[in-house]
């Protein structure tokens, strides 16, 4: 039901977030859902309620395959320039960006991702989130990053071992 009103109403999920995007992209996510469900708890898992601290994870790395365009991400939508995204952030990334400096954070929430993007933004300011496959892979999978300083770090991490 719900996937056939953004087809119908809408072209494509894309051509739906585009026609609720003015700026900002966790306002058009919301509006979005305020279309399709209004209040309803239905599609909670794709479609989260408006909630303050949510850091929207799915829908933050979703908008960066459509957005971003290289040889992981399709960049399929124009309407919201890349500088605009905010990282996907779940329990797992938090940890190796807090050892970095730059959350304080111990849980994922809103105020955390958007800490970590403007960080990322001092290295690139057009694409903040150009750097975070490697740091998601090479630093914090491969990596073994335990989000702590410890002994060992040196010896494991790439960003430390320079």
């Amino acid at each position: 039901m719900v996937l056939r009103q953004i087809l119908f109403g809408f072209g494509s999920v894309g051509g739906m977030v585009g026609r609720f995007y003015e700026g900002d992209v966790r306002g058009a996510l919301w509006a979005s859902r305020r279309h399709l469900l209004g209040n309803a708890d239905d599609l909670a898992f794709f479609f989260p309620k408006p909630l303050k601290s949510s850091p929207l994870k799915r829908w933050m790395l979703y908008l960066r395959w459509m957005v971003r365009k290289d040889e992981i991400d399709q960049g399929l939508w124009d309407f919201i320039d890349k500088a605009q995204l905010t990282i996907s952030l779940d329990y797992s990334h938090i940890q190796d960006r807090r050892c970095m400096g730059w959350t304080s954070a111990k849980t994922p929430s809103w105020k955390a991702a958007c800490e970590i993007t403007d960080a990322l933004r001092q290295y690139c300011p057009e694409d903040p989130l150009k750097y975070d496959l490697f740091l998601c892979h090479r630093v914090g999978i491969e990596g073994g990053c335990r989000g702590e300083k410890e002994v060992g770090c040196a010896d494991r991490c790439i960003l430390v071992r320079g």
